[in-house]
Order: C-alpha cells, then structure tokens, then sequence
C-alpha cells in the first residue's frame, strides 16, 4: 500500500518526486533554496524549509517532518534525501531506529565521500554503519560529476547514489548474493551527460 514520499532536497528538477506522485504517493517536499515545487500535482505539498539540526524560520528538524505529517508507520513510506552534504548532519541527529519506524526504503546521495580527508571520511563511514544496522544497500550508482579516484582498478567517486530497503523487507532476497559488478542498463544513467558512465564493481572483504 502506497504511503508518503519524503523528498528532502527538490531543486528545479526532481523526475523521482513526480514519478512517485504519479504512482499514487502522497510527496512532501523540502527545500529552502527555491521558491515553489517544479511540478504542479495534487499529490505533492512544497515546503520552502531546509532540513537542519533545529527548527527555525528557514529550516525544520526531520523528527519535526515526520511529526507534522501524521506519517502512517503501516504504510510503505519512502525517503529521498539529496540535501547537498547536510546529509551527515542530519544523521547525527536522528535515531537511525526511527527512520526504520517510517520508511520501507531510504535513498541517499551522499556528499564527501572523499578517502583522503581521513577524520571526514571515518565520521562518515560510522554514521553508514549505524544506518547498515536496520537497512540493507540494495542498488550503488557512482555519481559522474564530482571528484573520480582511480586505484588498483577500481574507480570511486565522492559522491554515491544508494537506495536501501529495510532489513526485515531485505531478508527474503540476501540469498541471492550481491552483483560483482555492473551498473543496470535502463535504471542507471550518468548524472552530468557529458562524462561517461563510471563503471561499477564490487570487492567482498576477505575476512579470513
């Protein structure tokens, strides 16, 4: 059963929020930096506020979000965030429990994922763990527009797409094992269209 679409983070363009609309989702959007939701659609409600880490006139906690519309736990609600590295923040702020509560599914773009800056990068790489604790990475897409390492035959960038479906919704489908490599024709495409694709591929950790 269709429940709330939660886009954090619209921008003058934002195809997700209108195809979720379209689905029959209620979309509640947030965003300080534009004036009005790009799309006209009776399913979705623009507010002009940031997410931050205290309500204000300009800007609105998430646990404020999630009780100011009535969220139905019962229902499979969806969380879009791509708030431009406030992201972290956010999550440091919040009981990662709660989001499990709200949301079948959560998807992230996540900003300063870079491995030279090693303080950001450990703070960064707990606050993932924490999230990995109630969801699983269901699907990764590199983002083409930022900074591109390349090391050992591996490329990664500073900025990753990753959708996540909740582990009791997961576990059903963690027998199939995760993909080696490949981004998915059709589903992925480059986010600046004049960089090629960056292509994929997934190293297990040998534990011994």
């Amino acid at each position: 059963e269709t429940g709330v679409a939660l886009s954090l983070g619209v921008s003058e363009f934002s195809p997700w929020d209108l195809e979720m609309a379209n689905l029959g989702f209620k979309v509640v959007e947030y965003d300080g930096s534009i004036e009005k939701c790009p799309y006209k659609h009776p399913n979705i409600i623009f507010n002009k506020l940031f997410i931050g880490a205290t309500n204000d006139e300009s800007a609105i906690t998430l646990n404020e979000a999630l009780r100011k519309n009535n969220f139905d736990k019962t229902k499979n609600n969806i969380l879009q965030c791509d708030i431009e590295n406030c992201e972290w923040e956010m999550l440091e702020n919040i009981d990662m429990s709660l989001l499990s509560e709200y949301f079948s599914q959560v998807i992230f773009e996540f900003h300063g994922m870079n491995p030279e800056e090693r303080d950001g990068f450990a703070l960064r790489s707990e606050l993932l763990s924490r999230l990995n604790e109630h969801f699983v990475p269901i699907h990764t897409h590199l983002n083409n527009h930022g900074k591109i390492f390349y090391s050992k035959g591996l490329f990664f960038s500073t900025t990753l797409e990753v959708s996540y479906l909740r582990k009791d919704l997961a576990k059903p489908y963690l027998s199939f094992g995760y993909r080696d490599e490949g981004n998915l024709k059709g589903f992925d495409s480059p986010t600046f269209l004049p960089n090629p694709e960056i292509p994929l591929r997934f190293v297990k950790e040998n534990n011994g």
